[in-house]
């Protein structure tokens, strides 16, 4: 027999406004079984007439609170709180953040409603920006309508020409004038025919002249002159003790061995920065003192307050939303709600809080929530987690 708690608590968050797949999601995290849940549901929606009821306490409890929650509900359909009607927080979380040119970037999109108005559209652009020029090389747009907490995968395709190198995934939802931004890096890696197609090209541009450097600039051949060089017919003053062919009286100079240069160390990736940062952090942050980009930076100087544990890295970060978030993980990370109240930005303190009372059943952070239906939220789990606890003794 199904069990009332879980019917009244589903027939709850419906009124609420709240999704089946949401609904369903949370009762199989607090240990349900599937069939419990179709059970309950189904007594929702097609009740079962009964002509003996036998009330526990429990049981009037129950009723006594779903009543007083539908109250509530009615209040704050006729008398919602004031705040923002429209308010968005976008998160991006990478799938394939390196590809080939021509291939697609993968990543999922997850846009948090946390304002009073349940269902709205909204404007979606994405898009790859050249660091260097900021710039964007592709972009793509859509229309999509916003309800509560949606995560969507994305692919947005890399033109075929795209040059080598490091570049900025971008994407902006644009709202009641406002605009919700997040990035991501990303690497595009030139495939094998854009280098077959280069070196055919720069064939064409050799004039076999030893003493010219043979270059193609935007489709046209450029021959720039090398000087000084041992061969062009000219005597140059450098060339008097070493070239024989321009300066015939010249005496050769005593062989030295060159020395070998000193290759630059490349740029590391912000994976990298974070492996390193789990053993050498101070040398991390100076790796990602070495990033031009600010954004970039921003989120590699997180990396390395993730891998660490350690909250005094978010501090050095630009961005209010990166710092934000940087804190928000760390606290997850570090299984520390108290990092939460660092958190500038209500939103996502709020939801830096529920993360401790949904995987962590931590309650203790409800009072803490700004947001009222949230707060409801985080109460109403705490009830429903004391009444299993009463029903298993």
């Amino acid at each position: 027999m199904v069990k009332k708690s879980i019917v009244d608590y589903i027939r709850n968050q419906i009124q609420k406004g709240h999704n089946l797949s949401a609904i369903r999601n949370i009762l199989l995290k607090y240990g349900y079984t599937s069939k419990n849940i179709d059970e309950a549901l189904n007594e929702v929606y097609h009740p079962t007439i009964r002509h003996e009821i036998h009330l526990s306490r429990t049981t009037i409890f129950v009723i006594i609170f779903v009543f007083v929650s539908l109250v509530g509900a009615a209040l704050f359909v006729y008398y919602p709180p004031k705040g923002h009607a429209k308010l968005l927080d976008l998160n991006l979380e990478p799938i394939k953040t390196t590809a080939m040119a021509g291939e697609s970037i993968i990543f999922i999109k997850e846009i948090s409603n946390l304002g009073s108005l349940k269902r709205y559209d909204v404007v979606i652009k994405q898009e790859i920006l050249d660091p260097r020029t900021f710039k964007p090389i592709t972009e793509k747009t859509e229309t999509r309508a916003i309800e509560t907490l949606g995560s969507t995968q994305t692919r947005i395709e890399v033109p075929p020409e795209t040059m080598h190198g490091d570049y900025v995934l971008r994407v902006i939802i644009d709202y009641d004038g406002k605009k919700a931004v997040a990035t991501l890096p990303v690497k595009i890696l030139t495939s094998s025919r854009n280098e077959t197609v280069k070196a055919v090209e720069m064939t064409k541009c050799e004039d076999t002249n030893s003493c010219t450097e043979d270059m193609l600039q935007d489709d046209v051949c450029v021959h720039k002159p090398i000087v000084p060089c041992c061969g062009n017919s000219i005597c140059e003053e450098s060339e008097k003790q070493m070239c024989k062919k321009d300066c015939p009286e010249a005496k050769a100079p005593e062989t030295k061995t060159p020395e070998t240069p000193i290759e630059p160390s490349p740029h590391r990736t912000i994976e990298e920065i974070k492996e390193l940062a789990k053993t050498n952090p101070k040398n991390a942050l100076e790796e990602c003192g070495k990033i031009e980009v600010g954004g970039l930076r921003d989120e590699c100087i997180s990396k390395i307050g993730e891998a660490q544990r350690d909250k005094t890295y978010c501090s050095k970060i630009g961005s209010v939303r990166t710092k934000d978030i940087c804190y928000s993980n760390i606290a997850r990370y570090a299984s520390d709600s108290s990092i939460c109240e660092e958190i500038s930005t209500d939103g996502i303190k709020d939801s830096c809080y529920m993360t401790f009372a949904i995987n962590n059943k931590d309650y203790s952070v409800c009072s803490k929530i700004i947001n009222k239906q949230q707060r409801q939220s985080c109460d109403y789990l705490r009830q429903l987690s004391e009444l299993n606890q009463k029903t298993k003794t």
